[in-house]
């Protein structure tokens, strides 16, 4: 109804609601409480003069003797979440903070005491309303919830220490929020000490049979990768113990292949196989100890996984597990898998494997080939570089291709290109029309500025390859805001300049004509983008 009615409904409740949260009847004092925070999605403009005071009473309510209250009191404050840290915070880290910041501080600090107080509240509906209520705390507030990182972190602890196991989902979903928000206020020692040990028990009591292993190891996952470096005490264990169990599943599906009567879990590789990608990219160069004590290990893993014929989840977090470990920098360790991990890759990027149900696995296929190139010298990289590159034109061609795929097959083209140019420089002329078409969607950061610089290097060196997609090369150009490489820009300028001295006034204004007004104002002033600070 309040989304339907919007404000107009506040009329009819706002008496009702108020003389009930303060009558004695607990019963009527939870339905008031209730009632704010159903109307709060459509009442919202309505509702912001009078939240302040809504806050006043319903935190204390927090503590009130009956857990139906204290549990929709939780639920009711997570619906202000948003409200209450835009009052608290500025949007930005660059932009002041509003006039508010005070009291809205003041109202984080007391509604995140109340709900911690609650996330260890014996009443186990009250605990899950509270993890609830933190979590979407949590994802509001990101990284200004550093002040209270202490407190937060001790309650999950404890939280994880305590529940039963229908909360115990509740509170992982809580920690792997606070992980994944938080930003580097939780890349701690203190903070992996808090979440760590009690998820690592679990583990450990559980053993890999137990029922709620895939969520456990995702939560496990999110901190790792929240923490840092703040887990190497902690990731030695871990690492190991994920090797195996991906080992020892991928053992039984190769059994039950053979025609075993073997129960293999698919999901079990996946959240082992996720665990060894968080911790590769959450310690980065921190994990090649790791890297280099389980090489073998780890190939034999990475290759029965990038090749199982049935699972696209296995196949999706293999090639995610190739690119972390080419990032962080330990891809020698994995050096004699490369080329049937390449294999695969290629296989999983052909046409009738660019579908739905694997499109999850033609973008980590695609963003494991581009870090391979990234990670490795040319001429580790050269004999992979055709077959690779094929497949990829091939996507970057299809119609209605999802864009996320075709990015990332830009980017990998883009990396290939400038770490191989003279393997994919015959066939510029063939590539550069659908790929200037994908690199014009790019968004400004490093990728598109490795992905061009590939661009660049393929005109240096076949310049006359490029003609045939100069049209969609210049839209590409022009889709830049900012270039932060002050190399690629000049670099960018030449080639511009380059080409309308290559083809004439007359050509280069048919060239201009073609790409429109509003494109030729974007390279008329493509000099000057990078004139802000």
């Amino acid at each position: 109804m309040s989304n339907l009615f919007g404000d107009e409904l506040l009329g009819m409740i706002l008496p009702i609601v108020e003389q009930r949260l303060r009558d004695p009847n607990w019963r009527l004092r939870e339905s008031a409480i209730l009632a704010i925070g159903a109307v709060s999605e459509g009442c919202t403009t309505g509702l912001t003069p009078f939240l302040p005071q809504l806050i006043e009473f319903l935190v204390p309510s927090l503590d009130d003797p009956r857990p139906m209250v204290r549990s929709t009191t939780c639920w009711t404050l997570s619906r202000f979440s948003r409200w209450v840290v835009q009052l608290a915070f500025a949007p930005s880290p660059d932009q002041p903070a509003p006039a508010t910041s005070a009291q809205g501080q003041d109202f984080v600090s007391r509604i995140l005491g109340g709900l911690l107080r609650r996330v260890v509240d014996r009443n186990k509906h009250v605990q899950a309303a509270a993890c609830g209520a933190l979590a979407t705390l949590e994802s509001e507030a990101r990284e200004d919830i550093a002040p209270w990182l202490g407190p937060v972190v001790q309650a999950l602890g404890t939280a994880m220490q305590t529940y039963q196991r229908k909360n115990m989902r509740c509170a992982f979903d809580a920690v792997a929020t606070l992980a994944e928000n938080a930003g580097d206020a939780i890349k701690t020692p203190e903070a992996a000490a808090a979440l760590l040990p009690p998820l690592l028990q679990k583990w450990e009591a559980g053993g890999d049979s137990q029922p709620d292993l895939y969520q456990l190891l995702e939560c496990v996952t999110s901190v790792a990768m929240g923490v840092g470096l703040g887990a190497q005490d902690y990731a030695a264990p871990m690492f190991t113990r994920a090797l195996q169990l991906a080992r020892h599943q991928l053992s039984l599906r190769a059994a039950a292949a053979r025609g075993g009567d073997v129960a293999y879990e698919a999901d079990h590789v996946i959240c082992a196989l996720d665990l060894l990608s968080g911790l590769a990219d959450g310690m980065a160069a921190g994990v090649e100890a790791l890297v280099s004590a389980n090489a073998a290990a780890l190939r034999e893993v990475l290759l029965a996984s990038c090749s199982d014929p049935q699972s696209p989840g296995i196949r999706r977090s293999a090639f995610a597990l190739v690119g972390d470990i080419a990032k962080s920098g330990c891809g020698q360790h994995i050096h004699a898998a490369l080329p049937s991990i390449m294999e695969c890759a290629v296989a999983n990027l052909q046409p009738n494997m660019v579908a739905a149900y694997n499109m999850s696995v033609c973008n980590n296929a695609c963003w494991s080939a581009g870090e391979i190139a990234t990670a490795f010298p040319a001429e580790v990289v050269a004999p992979f570089v055709p077959p690779l590159a094929t497949a990829l034109v091939s996507v970057l061609q299809m119609t209605m291709v999802q864009r996320s795929l075709g990015e990332n097959a830009a980017i990998a083209l883009g990396r290939l290109a400038l770490k191989c140019p003279e393997q994919l420089s015959a066939g510029f002329g063939e590539l550069v029309l659908p790929w200037c078409g994908a690199l014009r969607r790019l968004r400004d950061g490093a990728e598109k500025e490795q992905a061009f610089a590939g661009l660049v290097r393929l005109v240096q060196i076949n310049p006359a390859g490029g003609t045939p997609g100069l049209v969609a090369m210049m839209n590409a150009i022009a889709s830049w805001q900012f270039v932060q490489s002050v190399e690629l820009h000049t670099n960018l300028t030449q080639l511009m300049s380059g080409y309308e001295q290559h083809l004439g006034p007359e050509q280069w204004g048919q060239l201009l004509a073609a790409v429109g007004a509003a494109v030729q104002r974007k390279l008329a002033n493509f000099a000057n983008i990078n004139t802000r600070t």
